[in-house]
């Protein structure tokens, strides 16, 4: 009698078990450096060019380090080998994996690899020239994603591997000229790869702290209900929660207009995308929040008499304080002169309570000073 089949919702999918089984052989082999793989890259070569091998032992060797390599930092998209040492240059593209396993799949990991000490000893123009490829790869692989990064890093590696090239065909030592006019060439591709990555990572920036006050929205949402059943708890009068809600609502949402405004063409928003992802997406939500304590601030100004604001001669409507609501989430510079007379209000309360106003001092020499009040 046949047992039973399993059944396949509780089968893993066959890409799972892939990646499973592939991180299980990275960690029970030894991880393999890039210098490693270029060393037995160049042996490889090296045999290759001695006995005209193709399935010598050193090729074995450089295939099985390369197998490894792979394994652990993903496939290898493009890269320069040099042939008078041992030395290069290399691109990696690691697979993002997917969220929870089975939702959205993250951004795929680009890296530059290299290892050209061995080359540039003796041309240390162009090891500076290729140091300053690795810090700016670096900044690349930190802040941009997607199509941006890949043309970024794929741009910065054909500098690279030109680099190389030179000081390659030099066997290690090219002409003093010749290696100036590359460092003069490489450092110029480099401004324009420096400016392609300020102007994407400015966009990036600016989509990152977007996501970022959609999850502040969704935080107010859930801070909305939580308020909603306590004034339900409460009893509050059916008038009042409407006026409460429509002002925590046009504040952020007032927060939120202001922000995409400022991030169309000609714009004043600025922000630092080095700061990381994770900061400048915390940073994005916390603006419609502050948007939705203005506007909240500005309710209790109003219901409690604190400042007075005309509505002609008819009776505040929810419009009335939506517009109002919405003009303080928009602005901190318009909420300040909204209530600005509950702050006035507020300052001449603390006044009657401590020192009446022009009530004279003793100065250090013994005279008596009026205070600020005072007209004479």
């Amino acid at each position: 009698m046949s047992s039973p089949a399993t059944p396949a919702t509780h089968a893993l999918p066959l890409r799972r078990l892939r990646h499973r089984a592939r991180e299980q052989a990275v960690s029970a082999a030894e991880s393999v450096s890039f210098p490693e793989l270029v060393w037995a890259h160049y042996l490889h070569v090296q045999e290759l060019h001695k006995n005209g091998d193709l399935h010598s032992p050193a090729e074995a060797e450089y295939r099985e380090k390369l197998d490894r390599f792979v394994a652990e930092n993903g496939r290898i998209l493009n890269a320069y080998w040099c042939t008078s040492e041992a030395s290069g240059v290399a691109l990696t593209e690691q697979p993002g994996t997917r969220v929870a396993g089975f939702l959205w799949r993250r951004h795929s990991n680009i890296r530059l690899h290299g290892a050209t000490d061995w080359v540039t000893k003796g041309a240390p123009d162009i090891g500076h020239g290729l140091h300053t490829c690795e810090t700016l790869a670096i900044r690349v692989t930190e802040v941009l994603s997607g199509t941006s990064e890949r043309i970024a890093m794929q741009w910065i590696l054909s500098v690279a591997g030109y680099l190389l090239g030179v000081v390659d065909q030099g066997h290690g030592k090219p002409a003093q000229a010749v290696a100036t006019r590359a460092v003069k060439r490489a450092r110029s591709e480099l401004t324009q790869v420096e400016t392609y990555y300020d102007r994407a990572g400015e966009k990036t920036g600016r989509l990152i702290y977007f996501w970022g006050m959609m999850l502040g929205l969704a935080t107010l949402a859930v801070i909305g209900s939580a308020v909603y059943s306590l004034f339900k708890t409460l009893d509050v009068s059916q008038m009042e929660t409407q006026l409460f809600f429509v002002c925590y609502t046009m504040g952020a949402v007032g927060a939120l207009v202001s922000v995409m405004a400022r991030m169309t063409a000609g714009g004043n928003f600025t922000i630092d995308y080095e700061v990381g992802r994770p900061a400048l997406r915390r940073l994005g939500s916390f603006r419609p929040i502050i948007g939705a304590i203005f506007a909240i601030v500005l309710y209790f100004s109003l219901r409690g008499g604190l400042i007075q604001v005309s509505a002609g001669d008819s009776d505040p409507t929810p419009f009335f304080y939506g517009a109002l609501a919405f003009a303080a989430g928009f602005s901190e510079r318009r909420a300040k002169i909204i209530t600005g007379g509950a702050a006035r209000f507020l300052g001449e309360a603390e006044e009657e309570e401590g020192e009446p106003k022009g009530a004279p001092h003793v100065s250090k020499g013994g005279k008596a000073e009026a205070g600020a009040g005072s007209t004479g």
